[in-house]
């Protein structure tokens, strides 16, 4: 079945009483209730440390999890002056679908900046929020991306690809 939007009625109304926002980070999620709290801590205090003089949304979309996920996302206490927003989201399963959630909220409240991190991070840390958000709104970048340099010559491919689609720039 096709949605014109991938957001559900409680999460289009909790969107209309923020209103607006000044960065949404959004989380895409499926089964990850071990890992989600840890995500949503570093986020948090990310918001916080860098960022505690704008609005900040964080966006849990998750895919329908048969575990805690939701629970524990929920649970998860974050500094008073942010936003959470735990939603599963509609339509196809998978992460284009909770992609979709993610920018469809970021558009309805006119954020400056919107990030994605994955639920399941272990690597995370405060100071990724700071690396994610400031090459957009110091510098005027309009995508920026984590990069796991695994194998360097994958890491070579990735870097052309990059500047093929119009990525191309200096690493941060």
């Amino acid at each position: 079945m096709a949605y014109d939007t991938a957001l559900r009625g409680y999460t289009s109304k909790r969107l209309e009483e923020i209103e607006t926002a000044d960065i949404l980070v959004g989380i895409p999620c499926y089964n990850n209730e071990k890992t989600i709290a840890h995500v949503i801590q570093m986020i948090t205090h990310g918001l916080a440390k860098y960022y505690k003089d704008r609005r900040s949304v964080i966006f849990v979309a998750d895919g329908g999890s048969t575990d805690d996920t939701r629970e524990a996302a929920r649970e998860f206490e974050i500094k008073p002056w942010q936003e959470k927003i735990v939603s599963i989201y509609r339509g196809q399963a998978g992460k284009g679908t909770a992609l979709r959630s993610l920018f469809e909220a970021a558009d309805r409240l006119n954020v400056r900046v919107c990030a994605m991190v994955d639920s399941d991070l272990r690597s995370i840390t405060a100071d990724w929020v700071k690396y994610l958000l400031d090459p957009v709104l110091e510098k005027g970048y309009q995508f920026v991306r984590d990069v796991f340099a695994v194998d360097k010559a994958i890491d070579q491919h990735l870097v052309a690809y990059e500047r093929l689609l119009g990525f191309g720039g200096p690493a941060l």
